[in-house]
This record gives C-alpha cells, sequence and structure tokens, in this order.
C-alpha cells in the first residue's frame, strides 16, 4: 500500500515538485528471495520473514489509518486482521479453525519445469501426509488457456504459502487417500504472430502433460502406471483429447465438456473464427472425431462422464457427452455417463455433489494406493 503526495501549486509535474512514493504497508516477507531495501516501509528491510500469504482488504474509511488484511498459512486458515498504519498494532477480527481436519498433514509445493520447447510451466503438487517418499498413484486436474506469447505463458502463478483446502470440484481429496495430486498444471496453447493457439491445439496440450507426467515420475514421486487425468468444461474436453492421443493415463474424469465443435460452430472458448473460417481446426479439435485413435491407443484409459441435466451453458449442452459416450461404447474403450437431474453447468444440490464424488471415487478405485 503507497501514498501519492504530488506538489502543490499549478502547473506541470515538475514544476510543482514532482511527486513522492511513501510506502504504507506491504504484506509479510516472503522466507526466501532478495527484498529491494527502496520498496521496504521506511526503508527498512524486515527483521522477520514469515511462510504466510498475507493481503489487504480494504483501508477503513473511518480514520484512513487503519487497514483490513487477510493471512493464512499452508496449515493456517484463512483469518482477517485490523493493522493501524501509524504504530504498526494490530488486532485479530476473525479466528477461523481448520475446516477440513482431514487435509492436516498434506504438503503443497508450488513446482515449476519445463516442456520441451523450453516454455516455463508450473503446477501445485499435493503429497500426502506423512508421505514415505514411494512413487503413488497421480492425479492430473488443468484447465487449458491460450496465449499470445510464450513469455506470458510461462509465468508462475499461484503462491506455495496458501492454506490447502478443497472445494467441492477440486481434486486435492485424493491426497487424503494417499495419492500424489498435480492441481492446476500448466496447458499453455500459445500462438505467437500470425498463427492461432488453436492451430496446434493438440500437439501443445500433449506436450505439457507429458512434461508434467515426466516431472513427477523422474522426482519419484508418481507411479506412471497408475496416472489419471482430469478437469471440469474446457477441462473435460483437454481430458478426451489427452486420453486421445497419448497413453500417459489409465483413467480419466471429465465433468460437462464438449466433444463436437461442429456443435459449437460461430466460435468457443477463446477461437474467435467460426467453423466456415477455420474448419479443419474445428474438425481435429472434435474429440467425436477421434475415438477410433482413443480406442488404439497402447494404453486405452477409460473414462467418466458426468453432466448436469440442464447444462444453460451453449457451448455444453448434455448433448456433447450423450453423444460422445455412445461413440466410446461404440468402439469398445470402458466408458461411463452420468447425468446429474436438474444440474446446471456447475453443481449445486448436496445430493448431487455427493453422487458425484462417489462415481469418481468409484471410478479411480483400481488405482488405489
Amino acid at each position: 500500500l503507497d501514498r501519492l503526495d504530488f506538489g502543490e501549486g499549478e502547473g506541470n509535474e515538475e514544476e510543482r515538485g514532482g511527486t513522492k512514493t511513501t510506502r504504507l504497508w506491504r504484506c509479510a516477507a516472503p522466507l526466501e528471495g532478495e527484498l529491494d531495501v527502496t520498496k521496504e516501509v521506511d526503508g527498512v528491510v524486515p527483521a522477520e520473514r514469515k511462510d504466510v500469504y498475507e493481503g489487504m482488504v480494504c483501508l477503513l474509511p473511518s480514520d484512513n489509518d487503519t487497514i483490513m488484511i487477510s493471512r493464512e498459512g499452508k496449515t493456517t486458515p484463512r483469518n482477517y486482521f485490523l493493522t493501524k498504519l501509524s504504530d504498526k498494532s494490530e488486532v485479530q477480527v476473525t479466528d477461523f479453525q481448520h475446516p477440513q481436519p482431514d487435509l492436516l498433514g498434506i504438503t503443497k509445493e508450488l513446482v515449476q519445469y519445463k516442456r520441451d520447447d523450453g516454455v516455463e510451466l508450473t503446477a501445485n503438487l499435493y503429497l500426502p501426509a506423512n508421505y514415505d517418499g514411494t512413487p503413488r498413484p497421480t492425479l492430473f486436474w488443468a484447465y487449458p488457456r491460450e496465449f499470445k506469447d510464450a513469455n506470458a505463458a510461462g509465468q508462475v502463478k499461484g503462491s506455495k504459502h496458501r492454506f490447502v483446502s478443497a472445494h467441492w470440484a477440486s481434486p486435492i481429496h485424493w491426497a487424503a487417500k494417499g495419492w500424489a495430486i498435480m492441481d492446476d498444471f500448466s496447458l499453455p496453447v500459445i500462438g505467437e504472430g500470425e498463427s492461432q493457439p488453436n492451430d496446434t491445439f493438440i500437439e501443445q496440450i500433449v506436450s505439457g502433460s507429458t512434461a508434467a507426467v515426466n516431472y513427477v515420475t523422474e522426482r519419484g514421486v508418481c507411479d506412471p502406471d497408475r496416472c489419471a487425468v482430469g478437469g471440469h468444461s474446457y477441462g473435460s474436453f483437454m481430458t478426451a483429447h489427452l486420453l486421445s492421443h497419448t497413453g500417459l493415463f489409465a483413467a480419466g474424469i471429465g465433468r460437462s465438456g464438449a466433444f463436437n465443435r461442429t456443435l459449437t460452430p460461430m466460435s468457443f472458448q477463446s477461437e474467435d473464427r467460426s467453423i466456415w473460417e477455420a474448419q479443419d481446426v474445428y474438425i481435429t479439435m472434435s474429440p467425436l472425431m477421434h475415438v477410433k485413435k482413443y480406442s488404439l491407443q497402447e494404453r486405452v484409459g477409460k473414462l467418466l462422464l458426468i453432466h448436469g441435466e440442464a447444462d444453460e451453458n451453449s457451448g455444453t449442452y448434455p448433448m456433447q457427452s450423450e453423444r460422445y459416450f455412445a461413440a466410446l461404447k461404440a468402439f469398445g474403450i470402458e466408458s461411463r455417463l452420468v447425468i446429474l437431474p436438474h444440474e446446471r453447468h456447475s453443481y449445486r444440490a448436496r445430493e448431487s455433489i455427493l453422487h458425484m464424488a462417489w462415481e469418481q471415487e468409484e471410478w479411480l478405485k483400481s488405482l488405489d494406493p
């Protein structure tokens, strides 16, 4: 948090004496890395460095001297504090306890690695409590994103200091069962210059997933014979492609996905060309068109499809999963289709979420440690 002091008087900035910037507050300094003294409060490097994640919530308008901040750690849930800027005194506002004790002891690491063309990739690696160093079944969960620049695609995202928790759609729950988790592993799809990202979509996600599997395998935490991959929406679309074009995964979970791009002819995701402008791209990017190739992989991973019956997303109507499932069965690929009554693109009912969890649990049971 900075304060800007503008020079008084008339004229341009130089004539007014320029602008002075004063650092009033910064988040807790991390344990590692160099600090720039010119960017510290009062120009002093903090004596204490903490393994926490802090963020400013707001400046209280009552006195313009008090801010509300949030603070969390890997094992400490987010709580809120009032901090005085003038004397650095602090009052704790909340005292939330750990909402998911079954996740206690799970470790989180922000890992970095490269795909074969040198693009930097990241992932959140979760390991089970009391991990003994042996290879574990590993669940890879992702959502591809498009970029027009390799440097932007390679930016580090996320923080290893944040609280380890899991919402209903998260794969982190499997870490409590003894799995290793590669959550939000980078799958950038890059199209620089005149090229469009989707011109080489399949090649790039295969390269990214291969790099992720190789990384955890070489580290000794992943059993390559017991890898599974999954995702929601565009992540489901990605899952179908990875099972169709690689033998990396023994199983997949695809929730609320699209598998036939001819049913989204005007555009999809970040693709702004219509099917009449880029017909080959639409056909190539349809997993439905690769079912035969899927069936001929050296290792044919089984696929669980889950879809909300009332999915309102124009690109992911339930028909997408129904038609894809029919094709999978026609080619003898082990698969299962689950339709959740009354659910939309993102599931809400307790009964639906619990049933989704049960289906996923049963689907991956054969890979359990």
